[in-house]
């Protein structure tokens, strides 16, 4: 039992050495969406997709059930 703490101790390191290069990854996306010199997509154009494709899938799930 004594290499309990230490084993408790080298999980919370991996669990934050992941965390931190997600944070990393999601920086980095981020960074790339800003620069990014594309056209910007119209915030009502994508929350209307959205809720088409969430329509079309409560209906699917409604038609399995």
């Amino acid at each position: 039992m004594s290499k309990m703490p230490e084993l408790v101790r080298n999980a919370e390191t991996g669990c934050d050495r992941r965390r931190d290069a997600s944070d990393e990854i999601t920086r980095r996306q981020i960074r790339e969406a800003i620069d990014d010199p594309s056209t910007d997509i119209d915030v009502d154009a994508v929350f209307e997709r959205l809720e088409r494709l969430h329509a079309e899938r409560m209906k699917a799930e409604d038609s399995v059930a």
